[in-house]
Formats: C-alpha cells, structure tokens, sequence
C-alpha cells in the first residue's frame, strides 16, 4: 500500500480541485482509498459526490464543568488559573468559559471542596463513505475545537484500515493547507507529496516552507503549479524555485472558468466540449497523471 498526499502550503491554490481530477484518472487503473485531512473544511466528498455511510464521534480533551451546589466562591480556582477561563459569577460561583479553557486540570486540584469534575466532550466526528473512486474517510472538527492534527491521524488510520480490507493499492491524501500540526500529520510516513502551488509571492514562499516541512520528515516532492497563465511573473519565480529546490515541476494547469464543466465531463467519463480552456485543462491533468503514475508505481 502507497500514500501519496496532495499538499500546498497556502489554501486557495486548488489543491482539491486537483485532488478530485487525479482520484478520478487514477481510480481508473487501480484500486483507491481517498483520505480528505483537511478536517476543518472537508470539500472533497462534495466534489466527488460521496454517499456517508457511517458515522463515529472523535473526543475531544474533557470539559471541566463547575458543580454549583459544592463551590463556596473561594477563588482559589481563579487565582490558579492561567488561561483566565474562571471567573466569578454574581452569586459569587465559580463560572468557566469553555471556549477559554484548555482542560490543564489545575482547577481542579486546588479546588477545597472538590467542586470542578471533567466530563468526556466529542470534539468532531469521523465519516466513511463511498463514491464514484471507491470509499473515502474523512473528518469533521467542530468550531472552535482544537486537536486537529490527532483528527488527522484518526482519519489516516481509518483509510489504512479499509485499504488493507480491500487490498487497496495507493491511499490519497488531500491534507490541509499550511504546515501546521494537521499538515505534518498528513505528510508523516507518507510515500510522496504532490505540492500544488500558484503564481504569487505568498504561493512561492508557502511552497518553500511546505517543501522544507516534507524534507525534515523525508518524502519526496513534486509541484504542480495552478492557474499558471495568471502572471507570467509569477509564474517563472515558482519555475525559478523548483530549480532552485531540485523538485520536479511535473505540470502547469491555466485557469478555467469553466473548470466545473470540465470536471463534470472528467467524472461521467466523456469527452469536455471543444472550448479550447476546457481541451486544455483536461490535457494539462492527464500530463500530470502521466508523469506521477510512474512514480508511484516506484513506491515500494
């Protein structure tokens, strides 16, 4: 079994947008499973239409719930505190802000009277479904909520698990973007990272940074740059850093405004009509399909 992760280190680059088309070329000559890790803003089952089929609660740390009939207003609780999630009601109770606290356990252990207890709290959920490529998992984290990287792990794990069920050859990541804790556990132990950039300053420097995350956990890189003819400029710095980081740079795809249309006849299975943007766009993902199937296959 193989993972490949489809990265950027910025949002709004395309990565999913990429990610649905290359799921769809590759389920065609192989058995997939889809992981969508970018658990705050989960789209791909959108793009690629997936039916949920089960549903399991993901929990977050224990809340820390105040027992009114058992606190004396002392304080001590608010003194301790560090997060400044305490504080005094008018009856002179102590109140706790849940978006303020994070669950350290300190309240607790001054507290005199044993007043604040924790109780468990779902912080999310994990989805399994199935679409048109095969099952896909993938995570939903609730506003506010943190622990998204270990979201993250519980959704990889999933897919590993049904990839090994049904013998699946190669695991689909579409990770979150940035290179924080959801990022890194994304990336971690994975084969390969596709980086889909886009032509601006942000997109390079983001790009460099994503790049220099995948090397300290040693996968290999390759960039796709998205909507490449919309600065010519631009567009040769993120060529400029390729050669300057040795990484493959194995397609350019020009933006499309008609991109869904195109996508839509990529999913049925036909032939986009004769606009040249849309000829163009579906060449520019088959090309990149092209020169990534080898690399995998090398996967060991």
């Amino acid at each position: 079994m193989r993972t490949l992760v489809v990265a950027s280190g910025k949002g709004g680059t395309g990565k999913t947008t990429l990610s649905a088309v290359l799921v769809r070329l590759a389920a065609s000559t192989r058995r997939l499973v889809i992981a969508d890790c970018d658990v705050e803003a989960s789209n791909l089952p959108v793009a690629l239409r997936v039916d949920v089929l089960t549903r399991s609660p993901f929990a977050g740390n224990p809340r820390a719930v105040v027992d009114g009939g058992a606190c004396t207003g002392c304080g001590a609780c608010i003194d301790q505190c560090r997060f400044d999630a305490l504080s005094q009601s008018d009856e002179g109770l102590a109140v706790i802000d849940p978006w303020l606290c994070e669950s350290c356990g300190s309240c607790a252990q001054v507290c005199p009277v044993d007043a604040i207890s924790f109780l468990p709290h779902q912080a999310g959920e994990i989805l399994v479904g199935e679409g048109p490529t095969g099952p896909i998992v993938f995570g939903r984290l609730r506003p506010g909520e943190d622990l998204s990287g270990k979201l993250v792990t519980s959704v990889r794990e999933h897919a590993d698990g049904i990839a090994n069920e049904r013998d699946a050859e190669l695991v689909v990541i579409d990770g979150p973007p940035g290179v924080g804790c959801p990022a890194i556990a994304s990336i971690t132990g994975a084969n390969g990272v596709l980086a889909v950039t886009e032509p601006t300053l942000s997109g390079e420097h983001d790009l460099r940074r994503l790049v220099g995350l995948a090397n300290q956990l040693r996968v290999p890189v390759k960039v796709v740059l998205n909507k490449a003819d919309l600065s010519a400029t631009g567009a040769e710095r993120i060529r400029a850093a390729c050669r300057d980081l040795s990484l493959e740079l194995v397609g350019e795809v020009d933006f499309d405004a008609d991109l869904p249309s195109t996508l839509e006849a990529v999913a049925q299975g036909e032939e986009p009509s004769s606009s040249l943007n849309m000829l163009t766009s579906v060449r520019s993902f088959h090309a990149i399909w092209s020169r990534l199937e080898p690399w995998v296959d090398r996967w060991a």
